[in-house]
């Protein structure tokens, strides 16, 4: 739930209850036979006094307590009637991002926040060879930004050291002047020199990671194929991860994709919030929040909104 200021509704657990004392996003259990929107709209009729008329998926997780599992469905309220209070005497609170980062919350809420941040567009650019020159790669990423995107990665496997170095220094600056968040796909000591906002680790790389590689006020995204790459990627403290291929792509033609019954079920195991690649546009979100995701992110099909 938001304000009129872009503020969210947070509630604090009471005492006795798991986790007492935390800030958590208000909602609860569904039970038997309920949709997720009904079970939104009957917890938050309980605890908050206020009817529900619409909401939308927004993303979803599994986090792993040492007493519990839960699997969360967050959902946006898109439409309400009454003022919200706590009718169970738990205190509320409107709260920006930028606030939540300094309330106690459970851990489960933390990926959350940083995604809730974030752009759940996620242009990946294509390799520098596809284009004639530096000059023609650097106005492609202008063109991401001025289109629009606010999450962008600059994957340039092609390029030698010094040249990647050149690219992300000009992209980078491109980024800072829209105030859009960028990662490099590519190494973490140049992602650092760079200034860049974070870095995205391909599957193997992310294997290859005892912990996270970068520090925490960096965003950590990663490429998951399979159960056992999400728990890992659990367990070095990602951000958000890359789950693909859904569809048919033209840059991995011979990969397998999932369809959305396979994305769902991966989905549905991911302890971070989930972004669907492959084979799918900026028009896909919607029908990717309904299977789970908080994103769509893409190549070719992300140049326009």
């Amino acid at each position: 739930m938001r304000d009129s200021n872009g503020r969210i509704l947070l509630s604090q657990r009471m005492q006795g209850k798991h986790l007492s004392g935390t800030w958590e996003f208000p909602g609860g259990k569904c039970e038997a036979g309920e949709s997720a929107h009904e079970s939104l709209a009957r917890e938050l009729n309980e605890e908050l006094g206020i009817d529900i008329k619409a909401s939308s998926p927004l993303l979803s997780l599994t986090h792993d307590y040492p007493e519990k599992t839960i699997r969360l469905l967050i959902r946006a309220v898109d439409d309400w009637q009454g003022e919200p209070r706590g009718r169970e005497g738990q205190p509320l609170l409107w709260s920006t991002l930028a606030d939540m980062q300094h309330l106690a919350m459970p851990a489960a809420d933390r990926p959350i926040v940083k995604a809730l941040a974030l752009d759940p567009h996620y242009t990946i650019s294509p390799d520098p060879t596809d284009f004639p020159g530096t000059e023609a790669f650097v106005a492609d990423w202008q063109r991401r930004l001025d289109a629009g995107f606010r999450l962008l990665q600059l994957r340039a496997h092609s390029l030698d050291h010094d040249s990647l170095a050149d690219i992300a220094g000009r992209c980078g600056k491109l980024a800072r002047q829209y105030q859009a968040t960028w990662l490099l796909n590519g190494p973490v000591e140049m992602a650092l020199a760079c200034a860049a906002d974070g870095v995205h680790l391909t599957s193997s790389r992310l294997m290859a990671c005892e912990s996270r590689p970068v520090p925490e006020s960096m965003l950590l995204v990663v490429s998951c194929h399979n159960s056992e790459q999400l728990r890992h990627a659990g367990l070095i403290g990602a951000d958000l991860v890359c789950i693909a291929p859904v569809l048919v792509t033209d840059s991995h033609p011979g990969a397998q994709p999932l369809g959305w019954a396979g994305f769902a079920r991966l989905t549905s195991s991911s302890p971070l919030p989930v972004l669907a690649l492959g084979g799918l546009t900026p028009a896909d979100l919607a029908l990717a929040r309904s299977h789970g995701a908080f994103g769509v992110a893409g190549i070719s099909g992300f140049t326009t909104r």
